[in-house]
């Protein structure tokens, strides 16, 4: 989501004025008070008068935001982005899947992109890494992208196999640049590559 603010901040007994954060799954607060509350936990957010107060089981926390920031904010913890938004899958788009993905996230995704045609230049590419030897598709895999697509490589989290810096390595090797890095679930990474503009 990306917002982030300095306020006032109320927990409990604590004040204090602190950087807030409000990130894809949590409310951050950093500062003389620190909490990472998860975005699923969340029971209510409410703003009132520009404070936002935000109910979770460990209590209330209220954020002195102003006008018309809490209203934002309100809205945005109360419809929080799917993971295609994030990915930024639109619809209409030609989307393509190599490899291993939980079989809902497919489901979902073939449910608004149906299979392209064979031979059509994709949108957006994801390519599920299970492998080094996976990372040799990366070329092949960025001939069939429109000029302006997508690959987006989904990598295990702290594997020692399939470390970042190999995954980068290996695409910018073939050519393409990174531009954004996004989480794809709790045990997956996902990174989007992209042709540079020179080429297209």
């Amino acid at each position: 989501m990306g917002r982030e603010a300095r306020c006032a901040v109320r927990h409990g007994d604590s004040e204090a004025v602190c950087r807030v954060l409000l990130e894809t799954d949590d409310v951050i607060v950093r500062g003389d008070i620190r909490l990472a509350v998860p975005l699923r936990d969340i029971s209510d957010a409410a703003d009132d008068g520009g404070t936002l107060r935000i109910a979770w089981p460990d209590g209330v926390l209220e954020l002195d935001l102003g006008e018309p920031e809490a209203g934002r904010w309100e809205h945005a913890i109360a419809n929080p982005k799917t993971l295609f938004d994030k990915l930024g899958v639109k619809h209409g788009q030609r989307v393509a899947v190599v490899g291993s993905l939980p079989p809902e996230f497919v489901a979902k995704l073939r449910g608004q992109h149906p299979e392209p045609p064979s031979g059509a230049p994709l949108d957006v590419i994801f390519l599920a890494l299970g492998s080094v030897g996976d990372l040799d598709l990366i070329d092949s895999l960025q001939h069939g992208l429109a000029p302006d697509g997508a690959l987006w490589i989904v990598r295990p989290k702290g594997s020692k196999e399939l470390p970042e810096s190999a995954v980068r390595a290996a695409a910018r090797g073939v050519g393409l640049v990174d531009i954004k890095t996004a989480r794809f679930s709790d045990t997956h990474t996902a990174d989007k590559y992209v042709i540079p503009l020179d080429r297209r």
